[in-house]
């Protein structure tokens, strides 16, 4: 999430985002406590958003949990985390035909575009 980000604006959550008020506040601390450990780095690539992630205790069982609950509120985007050379790495995949759906979240974490 980008230093801007501030989760008390549920505002920021993406429009098809099924989340209510309560719950995308405390998913929005979630991502902040983990942006915070793990200090990510974000790119954004033909409709496709990658986060990878410092290595460090926890923050792949966290990603994936997060990934997880992530995908049952949006899921007009395909979310999944893995372990890329030992770095915990979020994926994030516009449908096809519909790059600019990941667009918004993109924006949440700050991802600067490669393309």
């Amino acid at each position: 999430m980008d230093g801007d980000l501030e989760p008390t604006h549920s505002a920021l959550l993406p429009l098809a985002c099924t989340l209510g008020p309560d719950d995308g506040r405390s998913r929005m601390l979630r991502w902040r406590r983990l942006h915070d450990a793990a200090d990510p780095i974000a790119r954004l690539e033909a409709g496709q958003l990658e986060v990878r992630y410092q290595p460090s205790p926890g923050v792949l069982e966290e990603l994936t949990d997060l990934a997880a609950a992530e995908q049952t509120c949006c899921s007009f985007a395909v979310w999944r985390a893995s372990e890329v050379d030992g770095q915990p790495v979020l994926h994030v995949v516009s449908p096809t035909g519909a790059p600019e759906a990941v667009l918004p979240i993109a924006a949440l974490f700050g991802a600067t575009s490669t393309t």
